[in-house]
């Protein structure tokens, strides 16, 4: 079989996989998301110990599985909170989530974590320092304005 053959006959078949693929999900609803969890619960169990990791690195990593985890927390932020942007199961969530003022702590936080994973992946300590520093407005005012039990610590 010749190169133009078996060419044409493998992009026939990537474009034919790609048309099934765009009519399973119109069928089948794929794209659409339901939260699983709370907001609180991803806070807690995800971006708590990720955002902790982070702020420990006035401690420089010092090895590249040290640095591998700044990595992997900055991947855990940024994870989570394209989550948090959406909403979750929690009573406010959705209507959090809606809200012009959270969807600009969530960007900031976002960016904050762009910045982590760029640092960490650079091993540069002075800008995961920086990176950490754009963390705290985002978290701080997110949780006086939303839940501000959190942070007189109730």
């Amino acid at each position: 079989m010749n190169r133009t053959l078996r060419f044409g006959l493998a992009f026939t078949g990537i474009g034919l996989l790609a048309f099934v693929m765009v009519a399973l999900a119109q069928d089948t609803g794929a794209g659409t998301f339901d939260a699983l969890v709370s907001i609180k619960e991803l806070m807690e169990q995800t971006i708590t110990p990720a955002t902790d990791q982070l702020w420990s690195a006035y401690q420089e990593p010092s090895s590249p599985e040290e640095w591998k985890k700044m990595e992997n927390a900055s991947v855990t932020l940024l994870a989570a909170t394209t989550l948090t942007a959406m909403g979750g199961t929690g009573p406010m969530d959705n209507e959090w989530a809606r809200q012009p003022g959270w969807q600009a702590f969530n960007r900031a936080l976002i960016e904050a974590g762009k910045a982590a994973l760029v640092a960490s992946r650079n091993k540069d300590q002075e800008a995961l320092l920086a990176a950490g520093d754009l963390l705290l407005p985002p978290c701080e005012g997110c949780h006086a304005a939303y839940n501000p039990a959190v942070v007189n610590g109730e």
